[in-house]
């Protein structure tokens, strides 16, 4: 599959406003996906059990519930199957909220269609990526498991995704694991916000460089509380971000 073609996918559409479900199950069947609308968390959750979805279009209010309570249980029981937040709250607490809870992107309403599409698809890149590596691995082209990283009191395992500073369990979601764990593999080196796009969220789509901002900004938040005696991510401006210990 070449990086601009997708496969087609099995996404799962928990939304209670039957106009909006309705647009964006057309333009993804559009795409060749194949599409199961739900419009509560209860249905979602039968649905989850029952079939095996590529990704979840969830919304926040339903009527059941807030959509953010199915995502953390997804992560809580170690499922990190893509979640894209689909919602009308757009402050930035709210923002923030969704990504804490695991979600790998969050996009407000009104939205265009095109972003929505091209949000879609980077996740689906993503996945596609991750599951070709995990493949690769079990088929013996790679067994050899990638070594444990240890920087100035920071601690990063591949193999559990486990970060730990100054020997403290730090949360991190899936996203902001694979951000911290590809530019620590090489520290000093300064990345672009869209080299980043590229080799983390498998996209070239420019509207995402916010996205960039706020996972960055939510990794130092973790890893660099006020007390802490090292900082590992740094702003080069005008060019992008490297990790450096120090």
């Amino acid at each position: 599959m070449n990086s601009n073609s997708i496969e087609p996918a099995m996404i799962l559409i928990v939304e209670d406003d039957n106009d909006l479900a309705e647009l964006i199950s057309m333009h993804l069947t559009f795409q060749g996906h194949e599409v199961v609308r739900v419009s509560s968390l209860e249905l979602a959750r039968e649905k989850l059990n029952a079939t095996t979805f590529d990704l979840i279009v969830l919304d926040r209010g339903l009527d059941d519930g807030d959509g953010l309570q199915l995502c953390t249980e997804l992560r809580r029981l170690q499922n990190w199957l893509p979640i894209l937040i689909l919602t009308a709250r757009d402050r930035e607490k709210d923002r923030v909220e969704g990504l804490e809870s695991g979600a790998d992107d969050y996009l407000t309403k009104p939205f265009s269609v095109l972003e929505f599409q091209a949000r879609v698809r980077a996740m689906l890149r993503r996945k596609s990526h991750t599951a070709d590596t995990h493949s690769a691995n079990c088929d013996g082209v790679d067994n050899a498991p990638e070594p444990v990283l240890e920087f100035n009191g920071l601690t990063i395992k591949p193999q559990s995704h486990q970060v730990e500073v100054e020997q403290h369990p730090v949360k991190l979601t899936a996203t902001e694991f694979t951000l911290l764990h590809f530019m620590a593999q090489r520290p000093g080196r300064v990345y672009s916000k869209d080299e980043l796009l590229e080799q983390v969220w498998h996209t070239d789509f420019s509207g995402y460089h916010h996205t960039v901002c706020s996972t960055v900004n939510r990794l130092r938040t973790k890893l660099e509380p006020p007390t802490a005696r090292h900082k590992y991510i740094h702003t080069v401006w005008g060019v992008g971000y490297k990790f450096q210990a120090c």
